[in-house]
This record gives structure tokens, C-alpha cells and sequence, in this order.
């Protein structure tokens, strides 16, 4: 069982199941009740604390859904600034391949009128990831 505060985190989200579900060391890929899987609500619901807890608990930000869609862009469809960024780290992290032009330009229209220092924030993480991607990858020969 989860302490306390993970408990009231878990509480506050909204999470419609057991709590159990979202223990650590539980898959939270796997589908519930109904074929609710946790992680993937979590990030279309733009759950940020909940989120966070799933990622330090081994979440995977690469995961998709059985149709094909990203949590990425499932956080940014949600308008979750802070999930979008959460995710993003994660990602960057962990060595996932930028985003591709429709999601990054999704990305960029989705928050294009918050406020500035989010939209500033994006873009820098975009290049960031950008760079990363271009340092991991293996020189040419010539």
C-alpha cells in the first residue's frame, strides 16, 4: 500500500479506481476495470502530481496507446502545460527521438497563446531535445 501522501495525491487526481492500481511497483500500463489504463489517463487528464508520481515509479513516457497516440501529445491535447514539459524531460532523459514535425507544430499551436514564459519555455525545450538528439548521434566518417 501507498504512504499517506501518495494516497491524498492519488485521492486529489480524480483517479476513478482503486487506489491499489496505482501502488508503486504496479504496471501502470496495464488496462483496469473497463480498459482504463492508468498511465494514459493520467496524461489526458493532465494530471501533473500524478504524473510525476507515475514517472519516478517507472511509467514509461514512450508508451502508447493501442491506437498509436503518444502520451505526449495526449497531454497536450489535455492542455497540460506542466505534463507536456514532465513528459518531455522524461523523454529527453531517456534518449527518445525528438518529436516529428506534426507533433512538434501540435505542441507549439496547443500553448502558442498561454502565456510567454511558457511558450518560450517549449521552444527551448524543442532545441534542447534537438541538440541532444543531434550530440547522440554517431558522426559520419568523412
Amino acid at each position: 500500500m501507498t504512504d499517506w501522501k501518495t494516497q491524498q495525491m492519488i485521492k486529489a487526481s480524480g483517479w476513478p479506481l482503486a487506489p491499489e492500481l496505482l501502488a508503486p511497483g504496479a504496471d501502470f500500463s496495464t488496462p483496469a476495470e473497463g480498459g482504463l489504463v492508468p498511465w494514459h489517463w493520467a496524461c489526458s487528464e493532465g494530471k501533473a502530481g500524478l504524473v510525476r508520481y507515475m514517472l519516478d515509479n517507472g511509467a514509461d513516457p514512450q508508451d502508447r496507446t493501442p491506437a498509436g497516440q503518444a502520451m505526449l501529445h495526449m497531454a497536450a491535447r489535455a492542455q497540460s502545460f506542466q505534463v507536456v514539459m514532465l513528459l518531455i524531460d522524461a523523454l529527453k532523459a531517456g534518449g527518445a527521438p525528438a518529436p516529428d514535425e506534426g507533433l512538434r507544430s501540435f505542441l507549439t499551436k496547443t500553448f502558442a497563446k498561454g502565456h510567454p514564459d511558457s511558450k518560450n519555455r517549449l521552444q527551448q525545450a524543442l532545441k534542447d531535445w534537438d541538440r541532444l538528439q543531434r550530440q547522440a548521434a554517431p558522426r559520419s566518417p568523412h
